[in-house]
């Protein structure tokens, strides 16, 4: 695989050009979310370590960007980004090639650790993810790896809210679950003082069923406070032409 795909279509961000800094057939985590569309994690971890060789990812970058057409740069793909330790030497190559905003899917749980942190800072947004409200949902639904306690990471989420000035968004996966809990975590939320929240449900295959839009509209009455709050059901439909559609067809992954 390339460690470069799209544009594909981000019912967050747009059109969004995606760089995979992990780059395995099978993903590398510190999660084993029961919602993954990536199925289950062989590689559960957090140690952070250069997966793919800079230069390979510089390649792959100086021969796509000429070409891309998107609204935005977004770190994702076959595992946790923060995970690479070549984040950093990657956004300032990136800064130097383009204009376009540069983002991260991530979830949250290196948003503690201090060097994942001024990396980080270096992004316009961040998408973090936040699905649990206490120590039994985030074991059920997130799955961590060892020694990641609920309380301890959503301290770090909100210490790293504390001192990012770019435009922080939470993200929330909404399954059977947890969509009875809709309050806790949207009291919780607000604490996050994030810049928007998106409310999810799985419409890729997974082995975990998406609710459907009037269990959606349900939830999203619980987070009537927040002024930015967009969902999964009601995003746009744009146009996106990849520059190779067989590396996306390569990133599908089956329901087991």
């Amino acid at each position: 695989m390339k460690t470069v795909y799209g544009p594909v279509l981000s019912w967050r961000l747009g059109r969004s050009f995606g760089i995979d800094l992990i780059c395995k057939p099978r993903k590398v985590c510190s999660f084993d979310c029961i919602y993954c569309q990536l199925g289950k994690t062989k590689q559960k971890t957090l140690e952070r370590k250069v997966y793919v060789k800079t230069e390979r990812i510089l390649k792959d970058l100086n021969e796509a960007l000429p070409r891309v057409r998107a609204d935005v740069i977004t770190f994702s793909g076959t595992g946790e980004p923060t995970l690479a330790k070549n984040l950093g030497e990657i956004i300032d190559f990136l800064k130097k090639k383009t204009n376009l905003p540069l983002a991260i899917l991530t979830n949250s749980t290196l948003l503690a650790n201090k060097k994942v942190k001024d990396v980080l800072n270096r992004l316009d947004i961040v998408v973090a993810k936040f699905d649990a409200f206490d120590e039994k949902s985030f074991k059920k639904i997130d799955n961590p790896v060892k020694g990641i306690l609920f309380k301890e990471y959503f301290e770090g989420i909100q210490n790293f809210r504390r001192g990012f000035l770019g435009k922080f968004a939470l993200q929330i996966m909404f399954i059977k679950e947890n969509k009875d809990f809709a309050k806790e975590i949207a009291n919780l939320a607000k604490k996050l003082s994030p810049d928007e929240i998106q409310i999810n449900t799985p419409l890729r295959p997974c082995k975990a069923k998406p609710l459907n839009q009037k269990e959606i509209k349900k939830i999203k009455k619980e987070f009537s406070g927040f002024t930015n709050m967009i969902s999964v059901y009601g995003a746009d439909k744009l146009k996106v032409l990849p520059l190779d559609l067989k590396e996306i067809q390569k990133r599908k992954r089956p329901e087991s």
